[in-house]
């Protein structure tokens, strides 16, 4: 099988200058937590996720209505032809850690998008069970190292400002992605570690 087989044509986009403000909006009219951010041809530029409007423009304080996406995408954009093979649709997914990947046509214009859902759904049940398995498993060593479940507490100012004082029985950060990521982005960070790894 391949990727045209199980995609969403139907995807939505924006383009960089919308702001953060409208971009939420859309993900909510639409109930999805990715949006592609394209050129005025469609040629994807970046994404912005609901993750990264919590990391990097709630976290850091900004005004969605006076932040662009562009600001905040995710870049650069993973993605496949619609003629990749559902395998290896599963091992780009595993590789680069990701639930969603974009689909171009050979000219680069969005085409559509294939999710770990689609594959779950449509795809024979090794690729889908392994691309789960490989796209998930990021979390289990985290969910595993966590301890008991406990009300959250409010995090120290001062972790926002370089502070790293972070419970004994939390996760380390080498077990746990969110927090280095989490971490990367409070400071400046590049975007080596975000939804859509280099």
């Amino acid at each position: 099988m391949q990727c045209r087989e199980i995609m969403s044509h139907d995807v939505q986009w924006i383009r960089p200058g919308e702001t953060v403000a409208g971009a939420a909006k859309m993900m909510a009219f639409y109930n999805v937590g990715l949006l592609p951010i394209c050129s005025a041809d469609g040629k994807p530029l970046g994404v912005i996720t609901d993750r990264d409007i919590a990391l990097r423009v709630i976290g850091k304080d900004r005004l969605a209505a006076q932040t662009v996406v562009e600001d905040v995408m995710t870049t650069p954009v993973q993605s496949v032809t619609s003629d990749c093979a559902l395998d290896r649709v599963g091992e780009l997914m595993t590789k680069a850690g990701v639930s969603r990947l974009l689909v171009l046509d050979k000219a680069g214009h969005l085409e559509g998008l294939v999710s770990v859902a689609d594959l779950m759904v449509r795809a024979p049940g090794h690729t889908a069970s392994e691309a789960a398995r490989g796209v998930y498993a990021r979390e289990t060593s985290v969910h595993l190292a966590s301890g008991h479940p406990r009300p959250a507490s409010k995090p120290d100012p001062a972790f926002f400002h370089g502070v790293r004082e972070v419970p004994r029985d939390y996760a380390s950060t080498a077990e746990n992605p969110a927090r280095v990521e989490a971490d990367a982005v409070v400071h400046g960070g590049t975007n080596d570690l975000k939804e859509f790894p280099a």
